[in-house]
């Protein structure tokens, strides 16, 4: 898998916060949703980052988020090898 070059430099956040829209064109005939991430940083007391994405893309963070949660946590319990130090990022796009 290719690797994606960021100019961001990474920042730290230890809370995030998720909500949504649902959005209705004026004769009501169609709707349209978005999800909103806004990460926080605690100590500053301030939001980092507020990242919108679709339903469809929100679904498909959560199945990788869970994945990198369970492999996280065996690593930590000692169960995966130790070949690598740094999980690749996973494009879910």
């Amino acid at each position: 898998m290719a690797r994606f070059e960021s100019k961001e430099k990474p920042v730290f956040a230890d809370e995030v916060m998720v909500s949504f829209v649902i959005k209705r064109n004026k004769d009501g005939t169609k709707k349209d949703a978005a999800v909103r991430l806004s990460f926080i940083d605690s100590m500053k007391k301030a939001s980092i980052s507020e990242v919108v994405i679709s339903p469809v893309t929100a679904e498909a963070f959560a199945e990788v988020l869970t994945k990198t949660s369970m492999k996280l946590t065996e690593a930590l319990e000692g169960k995966l090898p130790k070949k690598k130090t740094e999980e690749a990022a996973t494009y879910i796009g």
